[in-house]
């Protein structure tokens, strides 16, 4: 009982920590690429790098939360009904709340950077500096797609719907990512599998982008031009329905030898 109760204080400091830490980092480094002068104004310059890498790296940020839950559950036991519904209300809060609360700003931000911008060429030493590695560089490619899209879906119309969907359908595939916490009996092994499958996404995602993509699903009538911003969303929903049922399978395995080990 007691650890399930911590769950929304394990889900909201990951949040808090994982923005921080990816904000003042990619703060950084956007800095130093914008290629502006150091002067007076630098430190409000930096503030706002930070801010807005805060917003690019929110979908990521809330993944790692939920594999930090799921972690946490599989290291502690806890009351699994309990655990549940807390977590689903913090994503959902931070869903319906949090994140569009975020992203109301963004413009107002991309608005205030766009003052400080300058045709100023950074020097190569700088540049081989601030290069990242080919996998980080993926990563990152990954987190900021997952981001546009959020966005462009939060944009897309005056209605809230898009945005609900979109935001549900890709955090209704990381969540459904738990059955990888009882695939085997080694905590390790299940870790890694989830970290593996929350990488796979990242390092994928931006192919679901291409024009190839969208235009399977144009051909085959699921979408169309004008709700193309569909297609990835219904996916994501296939892939955490398959997940999910993986997961129940792999859960009632585990209850019917149980209760075969019971009755012997």
């Amino acid at each position: 009982m007691k650890n399930a109760l911590l769950v929304p204080c394990v889900f909201f400091l990951s949040l808090l920590s994982a923005i921080l830490i990816f904000a003042f980092f990619g703060g950084i480094a956007l800095r130093y690429e914008m290629g502006i002068p150091f002067t007076s104004e630098s430190a409000g310059l930096l503030l706002l790098c930070m801010v807005q890498e805060a917003c690019y790296v929110l979908p990521l940020a809330v993944m790692l939360a939920i594999i930090k839950v799921y972690t946490f559950l599989m290291r502690h036991p806890a009351k699994l009904s309990i655990a549940l519904v807390l977590f689903l209300v913090c994503l959902v809060f931070t869903v319906t709340v949090i994140i569009p609360v975020c992203y109301a700003q963004f413009s107002i931000i991309e608005g205030a950077l766009a003052l400080y911008k300058t045709t100023a060429t950074i020097d190569k030493a700088l540049t081989a500096f601030i290069n990242k590695p080919f996998l980080l560089a993926l990563l990152q490619q990954g987190s900021h797609s997952l981001f546009f899209d959020v966005y462009a879906a939060y944009t897309y119309t005056q209605n809230f719907t898009p945005y609900l969907l979109f935001a549900g359908a890709l955090f209704f595939c990381i969540s459904s990512f738990w059955f990888a916490c009882i695939i085997t009996r080694w905590n390790l092994f299940n870790l890694l599998f989830l970290l593996l499958l929350s990488g796979a996404l990242l390092l994928v995602y931006p192919y679901m982008q291409s024009e190839g993509f969208r235009t399977v699903f144009i051909n085959l009538h699921i979408t169309n031009a004008e709700n193309g911003i569909y297609g990835i969303p219904i996916v994501l929903c296939v892939v955490a329905v398959v997940f999910h049922s993986i997961g129940g399978l792999k859960m009632l395995l585990i209850y019917s030898k149980t209760k075969k080990r019971s009755a012997a």
